[in-house]
């Protein structure tokens, strides 16, 4: 069993508790601006990119390709009631927002997103020059 002495110095490092990252940056927006945290896998033929957008449903979520940029944009539809006066709250609502720099490697006319219980997937497809490929062997 791990002490919470242990813990502080580092030596178990299989958890690690953190909150939501509010954006720093964003100013045109009016409330709280969050950045989701993403995943990002790579498989033989695309990227798959998920997102944790709690709160949020397909009609709350735009993605936009702009000039090599892959942004998504979420505005979650589940709102407090007014007067709503917690006791103790660790949940915050506010908006999402990130951005990605695309590359060529991308076939940017093939990209597709499902949204499910939150979870948002974009999948992008590998340009077919950039796909790997089996090279066979001749006899010479």
């Amino acid at each position: 069993m791990t002490t919470s002495r242990e813990l502080q110095q580092g030596q178990d490092r299989t958890m690690e508790v953190r909150g939501k990252e509010a954006l720093q940056q964003e100013g045109m927006r009016p409330g709280l601006m969050f950045r989701p945290d993403v995943d990002i896998v790579e498989q033989p033929e695309e990227y798959l990119v998920t997102a944790d957008l709690p709160g949020v449903g397909e009609a709350d979520l735009q993605i936009h390709l702009d000039k090599g940029v892959l942004t998504i944009d979420a505005q979650p539809s589940v709102r407090p009631a007014d007067g709503w006066q917690p006791i103790h709250a660790e949940y915050r609502i506010g908006a999402y927002h990130r951005e990605f720099a695309m590359s060529e490697a991308i076939d940017a006319k093939a990209i597709s997103a499902s949204m499910r219980d939150g979870v948002l997937e974009i999948h992008l497809p590998k340009a077919k020059p950039h796909q790997p490929r089996r090279i066979t062997i001749s006899r010479g």
